[in-house]
């Protein structure tokens, strides 16, 4: 999850973690079903949505590590 910055895009998150597709869709984002996912960063997709990139970056690795965390304990 350290990885994840302004520069990944939505498609390696999904890779790397399906289940993110929760915190997307609870944005309004359906980026299981969009074909920007390929190349939209978190940057711009944050952008795109009307959501502040910085606030939405922490968010998402918010949720990530959280939904780690329920997996191990």
């Amino acid at each position: 999850m350290k990885t994840i910055n302004m520069k990944t895009t939505i498609q390696q998150v999904l890779r790397k973690y399906p289940f993110a597709q929760k915190f997307f869709n609870s944005k309004n984002m359906y980026c299981n079903i969009c074909s920007c996912k390929k190349h939209e960063t978190i940057f711009q997709a944050a952008v795109n949505y009307g959501h502040d990139p910085e606030q939405f970056l922490k968010e998402l690795k918010g949720f990530i590590s959280e939904h780690e965390k329920s997996k191990t304990g």
